[in-house]
């Protein structure tokens, strides 16, 4: 959006289009796992073995909705409330429900599997109009995890809607629910299937967001005892019951002057470095962070050849692809700490009015003098939806 509209407003919405790659990259019209939870309400006549009904299909009347845990920073109730980085979105239904696949594609696990603490479904998806992974831009794959029973087997073909088995519970928490993902594999690994390659679900699945009313954003803290390095906290609020759909916090700063124009300070970190890694960048995006900091380990890509990471020194001797996401701050275990950014989740569930996130980018380059100082801050979801609020800005 226009950072001059968005500063001399003091607080805008951009209602923009979505990503314009997401039609061309995966099935356009995807159903959901729960068919918009149908069995809930279920149409006269029907059961779950004709699948979810093709007018549900890419329908924003018919979603999964509530979201139980969204992707990204969240609270890990299970393990005393701890800072966790989540790759999935949870949607909470009684056990036995039946999922259906989002979309064609072809089985590749089936029930319990070594890398996976409870049984899955996970099914390989061909880009639109391809019919292999080697052509086009390789392929996607979704899983759904803590699976109760599943009625399908490796190597079967599925299609969009077809059902793949029944949720479960999460054998940690005893949570009646399935976790959903979506891993999207890059066209330099075409096959990959890995953690890194997990995006927002919300990136794909069809939903409708109400715009700007559903985020809530605040400047909550801003520190300028060095301003040279201030320090800024941003609080993203949202409705449990609208579409936790929060993608990127970015941080602007600018230096005011003397005709109160204002000139953007760059910042560290807005670019990649020559490994491809953004170091204490000015914002917080779930995707870039997930795909740059889950390293993988496979014949490939071992843990071993991530020696290029800027945090290489922290990997230790064993493999742990959440190294990075999950290090906790040291005085606070509730909250994440990593590439100069504090994230700071409330603890969310079913019960829980808001979802709150509070984000503190600790090493931002300031100027000389804080009265100078233009701070503004944009908060982005998945659908290209844009909040800005500002301080000290003319």
């Amino acid at each position: 959006m226009n950072r001059k509209m968005a500063v001399l407003g003091f607080a805008a919405v951009c209602l923009c289009a979505g990503a314009a790659t997401a039609q061309d990259r995966f099935d356009p019209l995807p159903a959901w796992p729960l068919c918009g939870r149908i069995t809930e309400d279920p149409p006269a006549g029907w059961d779950e073995t004709q699948g979810c009904p093709e007018d549900r299909w890419g329908n924003p009347d018919h979603t999964d909705l509530p979201l139980q845990a969204t992707f990204g920073p969240r609270q890990l109730a299970s393990d005393s409330y701890r800072y966790d980085y989540h790759r999935g979105i949870d949607l909470e239904t009684p056990l036995g429900t039946p999922v259906f696949a989002i979309a064609d594609g072809k089985v590749r696990k089936a029930g319990h599997s070594s890398s996976y603490t409870d049984p899955l479904v996970q099914i390989r998806h061909y880009r639109p109009g391809y019919s292999s992974c080697s052509s086009g831009d390789g392929c996607y794959t979704t899983n759904y995890m803590h699976m109760y029973d599943w009625v399908v087997s490796v190597g079967q073909s599925v299609g969009k809607g077809e059902l793949i088995g029944y949720s479960g519970e999460s054998s940690s928490s005893g949570y009646d629910h399935i976790e959903f993902e979506i891993r999207d594999a890059p066209s330099w690994d075409k096959y990959s299937a890995w953690q890194t390659n997990c995006i927002h679900p919300l990136d794909v699945l069809v939903y409708d967001d109400a715009g700007g009313a559903n985020v809530g954003l605040e400047i909550t803290e801003v520190d300028v005892t060095d301003p040279h390095n201030p320090r800024v906290t941003a609080t993203v609020t949202m409705p449990g019951g609208v579409p936790l759909d929060l993608q990127r916090v970015d941080v602007f700063v600018y230096e005011i002057q003397p005709d109160q124009s204002l000139v953007e300070v760059i910042q560290p970190g807005t670019e990649p470095n020559t490994n491809g890694y953004h170091v204490n960048p000015p914002w917080f995006d779930v995707n870039i962070v997930n795909a740059q900091y889950t390293h993988k380990n496979s014949s490939r890509y071992p843990w071993s050849s991530f020696d290029d990471c800027p945090y290489a020194h922290e990997h230790g001797p064993s493999y742990d692809a959440n190294v990075h996401l999950d290090t906790q701050h040291p005085d606070d275990m509730h909250v994440g700490s990593f590439n100069g950014i504090w994230a700071a989740p409330e603890p969310f569930n079913d019960d829980t009015e808001w979802y709150v996130l509070g984000l503190t980018f600790t090493e931002l380059v300031g100027i000389a003098d804080s009265a100078g100082l233009c701070l503004v801050v944009e908060a982005t979801t998945t659908q290209s939806v844009s909040v800005t609020e500002a301080w000290n800005c003319p």
